[in-house]
């Protein structure tokens, strides 16, 4: 009977420390997410819950702390009339509250709020290569380094006919009827 219970307590022990680490795992996707969304909807309050205010940033034409720079990087998004931004490609190497993170990442902008045939879009692809750190119960961002791959623009088409009828974002702002906020 003594065997058993030692083995159910191992299993259950592991058991426990996989659940753990995939909870990180996606708190840490959950994290990364909220980034793109907060630039994406202009919302202040959802970035606040994404960079340490001690971090390191380095994006090359900015360099200072996650304090400093989420002003500018909202001031850059708000210059734009549409914003979209993904991260793709996650890698995590997750070491007990803290991991080390690269994930690629797609942004694109367009100057205004409405859709406009011809218009040029500029499209920027890269790499961010994070350190993210679980402080006071919660992940974020400890240091964040953005590796440009390429600068392109694509053009915007306009739509006709069935497809001209797709709902269009128009302003994306936290007041926006289709926003919703990730919860932390």
């Amino acid at each position: 009977m003594s065997d058993m219970v030692e083995e159910l307590s191992a299993r259950l022990g592991k058991l426990e420390r996989e659940v753990a680490e995939l909870r990180a795992r996606e708190a840490i996707r959950d994290l990364l997410a909220r980034y793109s969304r907060a630039l994406d909807w202009l919302d202040d309050t959802q970035l606040d819950g994404v960079f340490f205010d001690d971090a390191h940033i380095d994006y090359g034409f900015f360099k200072g702390t996650g304090k400093e720079f989420k002003p500018v990087v909202m001031q850059i998004e708000r210059s734009t009339g549409r914003r979209w931004h993904m991260g793709a490609q996650v890698t995590i190497d997750l070491d007990g509250d803290a991991a080390d993170v690269m994930s690629y990442g797609i942004a694109i902008g367009a100057q205004t709020e409405a859709g406009s045939d011809g218009a040029e879009l500029p499209l920027f692809m890269g790499y961010y290569l994070d350190r993210v750190e679980k402080r006071g119960g919660t992940w974020g961002i400890a240091r964040r380094k953005y590796v440009l791959l390429a600068g392109t623009s694509i053009r915007e088409v306009g739509l006709d006919g069935d497809m001209g009828a797709l709902h269009k974002i128009g302003a994306a702002t936290p007041q926006h009827p289709d926003y919703w906020p990730m919860k932390a």
